[in-house]
């Protein structure tokens, strides 16, 4: 059995995510912790456990909801959660709140 080769020092956590990740997807982390703190400022704590939070696509947030009453319930809100996360982001950044039905969390 061959052995394994020890580790000559300890890898910075850093330098293994940035081997994982593209280095674009730096600068997006800071934005999705900023959306994610909009949305929990926003959103009602009971609805909260019912979304989850997808991705941003073409300048839309895309949202899970658990069900259909309570994406009808977010469409009420769009107005207010783009108006807070245009003044979180930037004008233009996210401009439409789009909804999927799915298990939420």
């Amino acid at each position: 059995m061959a052995k394994r080769q020890p580790l000559l020092k300890p890898v910075p956590i850093r330098e293994v995510l940035q081997g994982l990740m593209k280095p674009l997807d730096w600068g997006n982390l800071g934005q999705r912790s900023r959306i994610r703190q909009v949305w929990e400022a926003v959103v009602p704590p009971e609805m909260l456990p019912h979304t989850r939070l997808l991705e941003v696509r073409r300048r839309e947030l895309w949202v899970e909801v658990s069900a259909a009453a309570w994406g009808q319930e977010l469409q009420f809100l769009g107005p207010g959660i783009l108006h807070e996360l245009e003044k979180a982001l930037g004008p233009g950044i996210i401009q439409d709140l789009r909804l999927r039905i799915g298990s939420g969390k």
